[in-house]
């Protein structure tokens, strides 16, 4: 990090990248399944998630539209800045979201149950669990804490309400 900026933050959508391509064999095995509902949910964490920086950001902490761009990142050249973004981009709609459903849907809310997660299906997690794992992410997100929380709560929240029900 210089001055407060991360210039190698692409290198974490390089990461990120190569470890789910190492263990794309494992993830072949999930039940992955398309939904409208899904993208639905996704939107309405993103609007969500949008309202809550924005309060947070201009309400509460008076920040300006000059907060927008991290200065170092505005005095780069056209294509530092233009390759600096399109990773960050990436990173925000790609790998970030499959990393974090992975870490906190797919192991800890399970974690709870047992030790073995890979032994059990994807949607057995208990209340304590989804408590729990929505707390950690929200903590993980630091002053969006709130939004972490209830994004975890409203993607998973239905899914456990479907497991118990015995709907898929």
């Amino acid at each position: 990090m210089s001055g407060g900026f991360e210039w190698l933050y692409p290198l974490r959508f390089v990461a990120v990248i190569g470890v789910l391509w190492i263990y794309r064999a494992k993830y072949r095995a999930m039940d992955w399944k398309f939904g409208w509902f899904g993208i639905a949910m996704g939107v309405l964490v993103f609007a969500l998630w949008m309202g809550c920086d924005s309060l947070l950001n201009k309400t509460l902490l008076n920040k300006t539209s000059d907060d927008a761009m991290p200065k170092a990142l505005a005095a780069a050249s056209t294509g530092a800045r233009t390759t600096w973004i399109v990773f960050r981009a990436l990173a925000a709609t790609v790998t970030v979201p499959i990393a974090e459903e992975l870490a906190f849907r797919g192991f800890a809310i399970r974690r709870f149950i047992a030790e073995d997660v890979d032994a059990l299906p994807a949607a057995s997690y208990t209340w304590i669990g989804l408590a729990a794992s929505s707390i950690a992410f929200g903590v993980m997100h630091g002053n969006m804490w709130f939004a972490g929380i209830l994004a975890v709560f409203a993607t998973a929240g239905r899914s456990f309400g479907r497991a118990e029900s015995g709907k898929r």
